[in-house]
């Protein structure tokens, strides 16, 4: 588990004190409930923007999106996406791939 600190007024302490306080949970975990519950609706955008971005891949942006892989591409289609590679990542591969000795995996008769 990580941590995430941030620095609040005095009045909003008091205030998430209070709710927390009527919730029966600590400040800390109301903090966490709060900000997760603002972040849930926005993941989706968040993955797809990020792969179109090339800023992540399909696994990435699906773990991001937190929907289920079914739910992922079904969203997948419905937004036409497409996964960005750069022409880097693109050349790599292919001299890679080229680069094989295939020898070592033939069937020695």
């Amino acid at each position: 588990m990580n941590q995430v600190n941030f620095r609040l007024k005095e009045d909003e302490k008091n205030l998430l004190k209070i709710i927390a306080g009527l919730q029966g949970i600590p400040i800390s975990q109301l903090a966490k409930q709060i900000v997760l519950k603002e972040i849930e609706p926005k993941r989706v955008d968040i993955a797809f923007r990020m792969l179109k971005e090339g800023r992540c891949g399909r696994k990435r942006a699906w773990q991001l999106s937190g929907l289920s892989y079914h739910e992922f591409m079904n969203e997948w289609s419905l937004r036409n996406a497409e996964e960005y590679i750069p022409d880097e990542v693109y050349e790599k591969s292919l001299n890679d791939a080229l680069s094989l000795d295939l020898e070592l995996f033939r069937k020695k008769s």
